[in-house]
């Protein structure tokens, strides 16, 4: 038998390894992973350095780019994907069937879509709700349907004493008192509605009416009730949108109508009930959305952050799809702005540049979320960096540090040389955009 073969012993770094400020020599580590290895008995550490899968390509969605994962929840839309491909949204089914569900979605690498889904209650149907944009962008708020509200817009210019009818309830524009007389809803005593110096307060003091909103004895009568069958959706200065309050078919046959000159439905009845259903929720004060997540059956949205926004976001009632200006709260225990929210368990996280607030459902629907008292991080993270791991959340700091939030507790899970490479990305960054 000849020799034994020699064996020359290399020692393999367990990550990578760099500081720039000692002058030490770098140890890469590139698409591999260290475990231990009970068989590897020749190594006095137990090392295996694993290769990272490669990827394959499945589906060509859109014309991308596609900024972020698809989005899916266990349980709504028939387990299907949704997939924001440049400016558009997919739906992708298990049959691998690609359906166009949206357009004219702003996000890029730096603002990407954030999306939440709900589950059916009842006769409630899934909503998918959609954020575009983000904190450096004008972000707007979508929803999708899959089995949609009946809706009708009524569009013009309204005028004194024009009558407008949804259902069966009646409302009037008037320029003078709107508790003038024994305003009830009816033909003969229509609810009346402030016309305003403007038709896009016109219109939005209908639709507060219909969702009674906005200022009762002000907007529209005092005694107005709340319209049963029909929901406002949105207003601007030539329209003013309403849905049924029943998805499927049902709306279709709710009646519109009006006797003004200057203004029309576009049908005679609500329409497209039962038809998948894609538009934009109406945000108080027109401001613009951040991100939205979905905790207790509440869907958080996070808006973009001004001087009089700093700190606050909304939540929507469950089973709702609109934004009430009186359901919000305001980050409190640091005057820093919100940059993202996100949900681990029975917890809602937000991020801001310097710290971490942690709030949580309380089962109140007067007070449906308090903060945590006591539980704060003095560590906000990096614009855009949060991403979530199943119940773990993995956020960038602004120094550069990786942490992963885990039960409430943060864990720092980068190393000295992952934070220099980190930290030269951000000045990076900052030197190509120095005002995000």
């Amino acid at each position: 038998m000849g020799n034994a073969p020699d064996y020359t012993h290399i020692t393999l770094g367990h990550s990578e390894w760099l500081r720039q400020i000692a002058q030490e020599i770098e140890v890469p580590l590139t698409n591999r992973y260290f475990e231990v290895n009970p068989t590897n008995l020749s190594e006095n550490d137990h090392s295996a350095i694993i290769s990272r899968p490669g990827m394959k390509r499945w589906l060509a969605v859109g014309n991308g780019p596609i900024q972020q994962h698809p989005y899916y929840q266990s349980g709504s839309f028939s387990e299907a994907l949704f997939v924001p491909s440049g400016n558009n949204l997919y739906r992708v089914d298990t049959d691998e069937t690609i359906t166009l569900i949206g357009s004219s979605i702003t996000s890029d690498v730096r603002n990407p879509v954030s999306m939440c889904a709900t589950a059916r209650i009842g006769t409630t149907p899934e909503y998918l709700f959609i954020a575009g944009g983000g904190e450096f962008e004008e972000g707007d708020l979508y929803i999708y349907i899959e089995d949609g509200y009946a809706v009708g817009t009524l569009t013009g210019t309204p005028a004194n004493n024009d009558v407008v009818k949804i259902d069966t309830v009646y409302y009037k524009f008037t320029n003078g008192s709107v508790d003038t007389g024994t305003p009830a809803g009816t033909s003969g005593n229509p609810w009346l509605i402030a016309l305003g110096a403007t038709s896009t307060i016109a219109f939005q003091n209908l639709f507060n009416a219909v969702n009674i909103s906005g200022v009762p004895g002000t907007d529209y009568s005092t005694a107005t009730a709340i319209h049963t069958t029909v929901a406002g959706i949105t207003w601007n200065s030539t329209t003013s949108t309403f849905r049924a309050k029943t998805a499927g078919t049902s709306g279709n046959s709710i009646a519109t109508t009006e006797t003004g000159a200057a203004i029309a439905w576009g049908n005679t009845t609500l329409i497209n009930g039962g038809s998948p259903y894609f538009a934009e929720v109406q945000m108080p004060d027109g401001v613009s959305v951040v991100n939205v997540v979905y905790i207790a059956s509440y869907v958080i949205v996070v808006v973009k952050q001004d001087d009089q926004e700093n700190g606050r976001f909304y939540w929507i009632n469950p089973g709702e799809i609109i934004v009430n200006p009186l359901n919000f709260a305001t980050a409190e225990r640091s005057p820093d702005t919100i940059f993202a929210a996100r949900v681990a368990g029975d917890q809602l996280l937000l991020f801001g540049p310097d710290t971490t607030e942690i709030w949580y459902p309380t089962g109140d629907s007067n007070a449906p979320f308090l903060r945590v008292q006591g539980v704060t991080f003095d560590r906000g993270i990096w614009y855009g960096s949060d991403t979530q791991l199943r119940n773990s959340i993995v956020v960038v700091d602004n120094g550069g540090i990786i942490w992963t939030i885990e039960d409430g507790q943060p864990r720092r899970i980068s190393n000295n040389a992952i934070e220099e490479l980190v930290r030269e990305a951000q000045r990076t960054q900052l030197l190509l955009d120095p005002f995000g």
